[in-house]
């Protein structure tokens, strides 16, 4: 090979933040080299599964995601009347909310990265059943200190469905596919903040705030049976059980010390250390933090049920974000995964910088048309823009980690991505009301909104130095070790 194909190949590591395979010295014991796919058309290989079944798997994960992010805002429409029955300020009625955040924060740094070891479907059979015992606790409950502490389990029990969905997604499409199958994945999540409201408000005027749970139970209990018909999707769990079958000699398990060492190290310890040390997760975790005011029961004095229908408008713009996203990767992103040499994760940031300038134009709009002086439908509008936006970052940082990690870290960078941005949301409600009581409706809007601006350079930013924040990334080589050394230890 000439000194230039060299250099070019070199080159084209450092596009890419990592080594090239046929460059790392991976750690590969005996016999482990026949842990992999018999041929790019291995049946066994679920990329390589029915097109029907993919799509299928596909649904129900997203359909868990939708009932997860349904039951954080499900939970706000009766807060007003679960203060009243147990004689509490909203505040701290609305301290359940917050502590369905944290769960949501915490549970995938833990749950996520365990999946990429013992696999997907045991963490979908396990999770969601034990958070509906602990949702079907807050619809009992009978004090207020029952409802708090029965909200985070649930938030922390169903949680592993956010981060483990995205690795599931990844595990079933090529990346011809990934975009076009992440898009109809990724509307779920966003759905069920904008169903809740609609369906709660109705809930409180028609039964009562208990009933709030009891249609999330019916929701969660429906997918249950879909749950136990999913098929394990995570390669090197896949792989190992088929050299089990074959007989193949495999290296022998670490000692039970050194084992769990090697998983709280790799798995447990991670997701925070991303947080601090990956510049990428940080700046898109803090960018996807800005929250939707709610502002029209005080303005423009909305009952519940009609106050949950001003989150259409939202709801129009997370479609038309999604469409828009569909026509770049059909039209822009898989044409160029054909080349001879794809293009690096950066090109892929033109979603995020529509949504960047969005997001601020839709909190401005919300800000400075909430007024009796104003049709109310001028500032539901605003949630078009503000959906869109919304959408459109969530889509591109969920296909960029994709694109710049190796497969087990996925779930753990979107792990940590989703634990910031709930636990910064987990607060806004217990300081928002005081803040639009002093600040009024349009300045304290105008806040988020200033916020946005100010992130409004981070896609651009990473447009031009990403390459040069992934070749100094500690999760590149080492997450290629890492799951070799853990598959080994299982």
């Amino acid at each position: 090979m000439s000194s230039g194909a060299s250099s070019d190949t070199e080159l084209n590591d450092l596009e890419y933040g990592g080594i090239s395979k046929e460059k790392a010295e991976l750690p590969k014991p005996t016999d482990f080299a026949e842990l992999d796919w018999d041929g790019p058309d291995d049946p066994e290989n679920p990329k390589n599964w029915p097109l029907w079944r993919r799509w299928y798997i596909t649904f129900v994960v997203a359909w868990m995601c939708l009932v997860v992010t349904f039951g954080s805002s499900v939970f706000v429409s009766g807060t007003d009347y679960i203060a009243f029955e147990f004689g509490t300020s909203r505040t701290v009625a609305l301290i359940g909310l917050s502590l369905y955040l944290v769960g949501l924060a915490c549970g995938p740094t833990i749950a996520a990265p365990i999946s990429e070891t013992v696999g997907r479907r045991p963490v979908y059979f396990i999770s969601i059943p034990i958070s509906m015992l602990f949702t079907a606790g807050v619809g009992n409950a009978h004090n207020i200190g029952t409802v708090l502490v029965c909200r985070f389990f649930a938030g922390f029990f169903a949680s592993p469905v956010l981060a483990v969905a995205a690795g599931t997604i990844q595990d079933l499409w090529n990346a011809d596919m990934v975009g076009t199958a992440m898009c109809g994945f990724c509307l779920a999540p966003f759905c069920g903040p904008v169903l809740g409201p609609i369906i709660g408000g109705f809930l409180i005027e028609k039964k009562s705030w208990n009933w709030t749970m009891w249609v999330l139970l019916m929701f969660s209990g429906a997918i249950l049976p879909l749950i136990a018909t999913l098929r394990e999707t995570y390669k090197p769990v896949l792989l190992k059980r088929r050299a089990k079958k074959r007989g193949i000699s495999l290296p022998p398990k670490l000692p039970t010390g050194e084992a769990l060492k090697l998983v709280f190290m790799v798995t447990l310890q991670r997701p925070f250390a991303m947080l601090v040390f990956e510049p990428i997760v940080l700046a898109l975790s803090v960018y996807l933090s800005i929250s939707f005011p709610f502002v029209f029961t005080t303005v423009y004095d909305f009952k519940s049920g009609d106050t949950g229908l001003t989150f259409l408008g939202v709801g129009v713009g997370l479609l038309i974000g999604a469409a828009i996203y569909l026509f770049l990767d059909r039209t822009k992103y898989v044409p160029a995964m054909r080349l001879p040499v794809p293009p690096p994760p950066e090109s892929r940031l033109l979603p995020a910088k529509i949504g960047a300038v969005s997001l601020p134009i839709g909190l401005f709009w919300l800000a400075w048309t909430s007024r009796k002086s104003v049709h109310w439908i001028v500032p539901v509008l605003s949630g078009v823009p503000f959906g869109m936006a919304l959408i459109l970052l969530f889509f591109t940082v969920a296909t960029y980690f994709t694109l710049c990690y190796p497969a087990m870290a996925t779930a753990s960078a979107l792990a940590a991505n989703n634990m910031l941005r709930y636990l910064m949301a987990a607060g806004f409600p217990l300081f928002t009301i005081q803040m639009y009581e002093k600040m009024g409706i349009d300045w304290a809007t105008s806040f988020y909104a200033f916020v946005a601006l100010a992130m409004l350079p981070v896609p651009w930013a990473l447009g031009r130095y990403g390459a040069r924040l992934r070749a100094g990334s500690r999760y590149g080589l080492q997450e290629e070790i890492a799951e070799l050394e853990i598959v080994q230890s299982m």
